[in-house]
C-alpha cells in the first residue's frame, strides 16, 4: 500500500488548510447563532449620546418653554402683521402701490411721510423731492439738480413746520472732485425750549418760532467710494419769534430780560470742514458695517450782534450680526462742544441740544425725553439697539427692537459727570418695505417717565 503523504510538503499544505479551514468555522461562528441580531441601517447614531440622558433632556425642555413665554407678547404682533400683508397680497395691493411709486421715482418724482419734531401719534406729514434731469428727461451725466419741499404739523396741531429749497451736485469727470450748492428756507410755528443746562425743569417750558434762510457751497474729493472730505462755506440769516403753542410760555417772555444770546436771532457766516467714511451695507436697513464722521465749523455774526465759535461734532456707528442678519446689535456713539472765542457768545439756537428720538432734527437721541429737552455748549450720548427680524412676507418685513440710551450736556468737558447722565430704555417695531422703514414705532422710560413715538425711518 502506497503512503497517504508522499513527501513532507504536501503534509504541510494539508495542516495548513485545515487550520484555516478550523478558523475560519470559529470567527464565522456568529452566523450561526440560534437569534439573527437585528439593524437598522436608517437608525440615526447620536454624535453626542451625553445629550439624550435625563438632566440634558430637562434643562432643554426648560430652555424652550421659557423661550416661548418670552416671545408670548410679539407674538400677537407678528401674527397680525403677517395676516395683514398676506391680505395685501391676495388684493395686489402691494404690486399696484409698488408700481405708482416706482413710476414716480421715474419721473424723478419721490414722496414720503415725515412726522413731527416730537413725534405726536396722529400727525403726519408729507415731504418731497423732484430731480429735474428725470423729470425733463436730460442727458447730463456731470450735473444732478432738484427741488425739495415739506409739510408737517407740529405737536398738537399746534401750528406746522415747513421746508423749501434746491440743491445742485456737479461732478468732475473723473468723478472724484465735486461741488455741492444748497439753498433752504426753515419755519416752525412751535419749538421747545426748557433752558440751558443738565438740571432744568419741565415746568421751564416755553416755545420758540425759528425761521431760517440758509446758503451752503461746498468744494469735496471722494477718496473712494466710502469716503470722502469736504471744505464748505455757509450764510444763515435767523429770527426767532414767540412760539404759538396754547398754553405754553412764550420765549421772550421769560427769557428776553436775562439777555440771552440769539433770543432775537441773527445773521452767521461759517466755514467747515467735514469727513466721512460709510461702509455700511445699507442706507436705511443697514445690517453690518458702519460710519464714522467728524466736522471742524467757525462761525462769526455779520450784524454786530457778537457771535463767535467753534463747533466740534463727531459720531461713530457700527452694526454687528449676532448669529444671522436676522438679529442686529446696533450701537452708536456720539459728542458736540461750542467753544466761544474772544470773550464772543454761542446763540441758544445754534448750542448742542439733547432729548427726542429722531436726531435728524437737530436734537440727539434720548428717547424717553421730549425733543429740545437739553441744551448746552457740549453734549455726549451713547445709544444700542437689538434688532430682531420677526416676520418677513414677500417685500414687507417687521423687526422688534430693545433700546438703550445714555446721555448729558455739559458747559465746559471738566463738568461732565457720570453721576448725572440720563438714561432711557424701552423698546419698539419697525416695519419695513423693501429694506426701507414705512413706520417706527417706539416706548422708552427714563427719569421723567415713559414717552411714546412714531416715525418714519428708523433712529440710526
Amino acid at each position: 500500500m502506497e503512503p497517504l503523504f508522499k513527501t513532507g510538503s504536501m503534509k504541510k499544505v494539508f495542516f495548513r488548510n485545515l487550520t484555516f479551514f478550523l478558523s475560519l468555522l470559529l470567527l464565522s461562528s456568529p452566523i450561526f447563532a440560534e437569534k439573527e441580531i437585528e439593524y437598522d441601517p436608517y437608525l440615526s447614531i447620536l454624535r453626542y449620546p451625553e445629550t439624550a440622558e435625563e438632566q440634558f433632556t430637562e434643562r432643554r425642555e426648560r430652555a424652550q418653554f421659557l423661550a416661548r413665554i418670552l416671545e408670548q407678547p410679539i407674538r400677537p404682533v407678528g401674527y397680525g402683521l403677517g395676516k395683514t400683508a398676506e391680505w395685501a397680497e391676495r388684493a395686489h395691493l402691494e404690486d399696484k402701490v409698488v408700481w405708482f411709486f416706482d413710476e414716480l421715482a421715474i419721473h424723478g418724482i419721490h414722496l414720503k411721510t415725515k412726522s413731527p419734531t416730537e413725534a405726536s401719534f396722529g400727525t403726519l406729514g408729507l415731504r418731497g423731492r423732484i430731480e429735474f434731469e428725470k423729470l425733463f428727461k436730460i442727458e447730463q451725466p456731470y450735473l444732478t439738480t432738484e427741488a425739495f419741499g415739506g409739510l408737517t404739523p407740529n405737536k398738537d396741531f399746534a401750528g406746522s413746520t415747513v421746508e423749501l429749497g434746491g440743491r445742485y451736485h456737479l461732478e468732475a469727470p473723473a468723478g472724484a472732485l465735486f461741488h455741492e450748492g444748497l439753498f433752504r428756507y426753515d419755519r416752525s410755528s412751535a419749538e421747545s425750549f426748557y433752558g440751558v443746562g443738565q438740571n432744568t425743569s419741565l415746568g421751564d417750558l416755553v416755545t420758540y418760532q425759528p425761521e431760517q434762510l440758509k446758503w451752503e457751497g461746498s468744494l469735496g474729493y471722494r477718496f473712494n467710494p466710502t469716503m470722502d472730505g469736504r471744505a464748505v462755506l455757509v450764510y444763515e440769516k435767523v429770527h426767532i419769534g414767540n412760539g404759538n403753542r396754547e398754553r405754553v410760555g412764550k420765549i421772550k417772555e421769560y427769557f428776553g430780560s436775562a439777555g440771552m444770546a440769539g433770543i432775537n436771532g441773527g445773521d452767521l457766516i461759517g466755514f467747515a470742514a467735514s469727513f466721512i467714511h460709510d461702509n455700511s451695507d445699507s442706507k436705511s436697513d443697514p445690517k453690518r458695517g458702519g460710519s464714522e464722521s467728524i466736522d471742524v465749523s467757525y462761525h462769526h455774526d455779520t450784524d454786530g450782534t457778537d457771535f463767535q465759535f467753534v463747533k466740534l461734532v463727531g459720531s461713530i456707528r457700527h452694526f454687528f450680526p449676532i448669529g444671522s442678519d436676522r438679529r442686529i446689535l446696533a450701537l452708536r456713539l456720539a459728542g458736540e462742544k461750542n467753544q466761544k472765542l474772544f470773550g464772543d457768545d454761542i446763540p441758544f439756537f445754534k448750542m448742542a441740544r439733547l432729548g427726542g428720538s429722531d436726531r435728524s432734527d437737530g436734537s440727539e437721541l434720548l428717547r424717553s425725553y421730549r425733543y429740545n429737552r437739553f441744551f448746552d455748549e457740549g453734549l455726549l450720548t451713547a445709544n444700542a439697539e437689538y434688532r430682531y427680524n420677526i416676520y418677513e412676507y414677500g417685500n414687507f418685513a417687521g423687526d422688534a427692537f430693545l433700546l438703550f440710551d445714555v446721555g448729558e450736556v455739559f458747559e465746559e468737558i471738566e463738568t461732565f459727570g457720570f453721576e448725572e447722565l440720563k438714561f432711557s430704555y424701552g423698546g419698539g417695531l419697525n416695519i419695513k418695505f423693501r429694506r426701507k422703514t414705512l413706520l417706527s414705532l417706539l416706548l422708552a422710560r427714563g427719569n421723567e417717565g415713559w414717552r411714546a413715538a412714531a416715525h418714519t425711518k428708523i433712529s440710526f
